[in-house]
């Protein structure tokens, strides 16, 4: 082992010298650099060594390297390149080969050097690299498409680029990526080709050929025209849909490709995906939504339209050129346009819709027509706040109007479902037309009594419109969502019930009966949140409004069901201990004078009363809520006893006791 490292050490005696003489390094850096190569080899060469190892050797050359650029920079070296500007590159090579070596079927390795090629513009590096890549990861998609990529964007060889990208497809034949890779290979190709044909202002298609060839044999003008509209780009989707005829979302992310081509030749490529869409997937939901927003998604003046067709080929050229520019951003696909209001691509889109009703007459398409809609109406009132705000208003009116027309035929014809009637009220409400909307949620919980949602939307809309009568119009339906739902998913709608229900109401205990009985259907309440937390609300608004003996006689009804809900025993226990006179604890100040209570004389009841508490409440919760230890042993120091058996029991039965100790010592003193 030490051999070899010193052999290794004196290989780099040249380049240092070199990174000396001309001013890169000291004398003292070039020895703190040795000594650092020297750890990492040492390092390497170890019968274990770690793939970690050889990242870290990496990441201190790329730093190194940085620094010399950045002190070539500072201190103006200049002159021709030699071994200095060279070195601390091949030495980062050297270590990828090692560690390729070693590790060869790590595939995160090789995509990391492939990685370092690029940054350092290592490109005969690169092409190794991705061959080797390649001979041990031959069915890993994203190899391939980078080795294509590297031949079209470094080498402009578009031959040797299809010639990857098919020898990648024989080995993933089912890889989406990769067909869809291929794809926009072929798309930035023929965009390529109009370039060229601009800059070398070629007029003879033939000749166009023949240049980028470069040998005699060239295709005809007529080959090259199918190019250049995008033809190679057909073939490849056609073949594309032969090797996965049944995923159509496959199919989609063809159309978002296209999406970032905004060129003429596009609409063919565009009715060649929609055609295959139509034919093969007529009685899909989905395949209908996007045959529908076809004219919205691309609209004519994005793909061409008539108006492409009058362009000059100097305009076709520039065009050309920007989409080149920008043809591999993949993000772009993402988005849709957000193009001006057009109308007629509106009524195309709903005429398709109306079809597809006929069609599908189901719950899932009336949802996917209304998704549109809405929309549709989200982009009109964006724009009704600038300019041109009149039209997108007038637009956004008629928009509304079908959208509620279309929810009223769901829901009478039976295809609706509670995002019916959600977004019936939520649109109503948002276009001023509340009682609308009460309509709708009102008719949502008749369709779906048990949807703990459509119950929230229309208490919420019940309380808006009672106007100072909570009491009396809102008891009755909080009660038929209480009886209608399922306790352990109606926590919400049992706050709403506290909250509205005056506590000097009749109506009030017979709440309290409720609660306890939904509670009982409930095998395990939560220790914070769900029916708990409504049950220590209900209890809460007894002590202020009822007093002591009312709120006693409340929880105690309420805890005797099991496991209640650590909630309520939280504000079972501050009430009990504020009648004791037991001081609330401090969360300001620090170290446990802030917060330790002063001893204080309790009552024996009272003191029972609270231990039975704390008792009972870790004994349901003490696995998991430290708050309740941390407050049990707070009450035993101001009882005037010692917290340590309480300290010692929390931290046999709390399942992650290391933050209840942090807790107990800053606030009771370390023990």
């Amino acid at each position: 082992m030490a051999d070899t490292v010193q052999y290794l050490m004196e290989q780099m005696i040249p380049e240092l010298e070199d990174l000396e003489q001309k001013g890169y390094f000291t004398r003292a850096e070039v020895k703190k650099i040795v000594q650092k190569r020297q750890n990492f080899e040492y390092l390497l060469k170890r019968r274990a060594a770690l793939k970690e190892d050889y990242y870290r050797y990496v990441d201190f050359e790329m730093k190194l390297e940085e620094l010399r650029q950045a002190r070539k920079a500072k201190k103006h070296i200049k002159g021709k390149k030699g071994l200095a500007e060279v070195a601390i590159v091949r030495r980062i090579h050297f270590i990828f080969e090692r560690a390729g070596r070693k590790f060869r079927s790590d595939l995160s390795l090789w995509l990391r050097w492939i990685e370092v090629c690029k940054r350092y513009k290592s490109i005969k590096q690169l092409s190794k690299v991705i061959t080797k890549a390649l001979s041990r990861h031959s069915t890993v998609s994203a190899l391939w498409i980078e080795a294509a990529r590297w031949e079209f964007d470094t080498n402009n060889d578009m031959a040797a680029a299809r010639s990857l990208m098919q020898q990648g497809l024989r080995m993933c034949k089912a890889d989406e990526d990769m067909w869809l890779q291929y794809y926009t290979l072929e798309l930035l190709y023929a965009l390529k080709l109009r370039v060229r044909r601009k800059v070398l202002g070629l007029d003879d298609l033939a000749a166009d050929v023949s240049g980028e060839a470069g040998t005699p044999g060239a295709p005809s003008a007529a080959a090259v025209r199918a190019v250049m509209q995008g033809g190679v780009a057909r073939i490849v989707f056609k073949n594309a849909v032969a090797a996965l005829p049944a995923r159509l979302g496959f199919r989609s992310r063809f159309l978002d490709v296209l999406r970032r081509f905004e060129y003429g030749f596009v609409e063919g490529l565009l009715d060649q995906v929609y055609d295959s869409i139509q034919k093969d997937f007529g009685q899909s939901e989905e395949a209908w939504d996007l045959l529908a927003r076809r004219k919205v998604d691309f609209p004519a003046s994005r793909t061409g339209g008539p108006a492409a067709a009058e362009q000059t080929e100097e305009a076709e050229a520039d065009a050309a050129e920007r989409q080149l520019q920008a043809g591999g951003a993949e993000g772009d696909s993402e988005s849709g346009p957000a193009g001006p209001w057009d109308a007629d691509a509106h009524a195309a889109a709903c005429q398709v819709y109306e079809a597809a009703l006929t069609a599908l007459p189901g719950p899932c398409m009336h949802q996917l027509f209304a998704g549109f809609l809405c929309g549709t109406l989200e982009q009109l009132m964006e724009a009704g706040a600038g300019p041109g705000a009149e039209a997108a208003v007038a637009a956004a009116v008629g928009v509304a109007a079908r959208l509620f027309g279309l929810l009223q035929r769901a829901h009478s014809e039976g295809h609706s479902t509670t995002d019916t009637y959600l977004t019936w009220a939520e649109w109503a409400g948002r276009v001023g037309q509340p009682k609308m909307a009460l309509k709708a949620a009102r008719k949502g919980c008749e369709r779906f009594p048990a949807d703990v949602a459509m119950w929230r939307r229309r208490l919420q809309l019940e309380q808006a419109a009672a106007a100072g009568r909570e009491e009396e119009q809102l008891l009755p339906v909080l009660k038929s969502a209480l009886q209608a739902t399922q306790p352990d998913q109606a926590a919400e709608l049992w706050l709403m019930a506290v909250e509205v229900m005056p506590a000097s109401s009749p109506e009030f205990g017979r709440l309290g009966e409720m609660l306890g009985m939904a509670c009982a259907k409930v095998a395990k309440k939560a220790a914070s949140g769900g029916l708990g937390q409504a049950a220590a609300a209900l209890v809460g608004k007894a002590r202020d409004a009822l007093g002591l003996d009312a709120a006693r006689a409340l929880y105690g009804k309420l805890l005797a069901v099991p496991a209640p809900g650590g909630d309520l025993y939280r504000v079972a226990l501050r009430i009990e201990e504020a009648a004791a006179g037991m001081p609330p604890a401090s969360s300001s100040g620090s170290g446990a004078a802030a917060v330790v209570p002063a001893v204080v004389a309790l009552p024996k009841a009272a003191a029972k009363r609270v231990t039975d508490l704390y008792e009972a409440a870790v004994a349901a919760y003490g696995r998991s809520e430290a708050d309740l230890w941390i407050g049990y042993a707070r009450w035993v120091v101001a009882g005037g006893k010692g917290a340590g058996k309480v300290y010692w029991r929390a931290t046999k039965e709390l399942a992650e006791p290391d933050g209840f100790v942090a807790a107990y010592r800053e606030a009771i003193g370390q023990q």
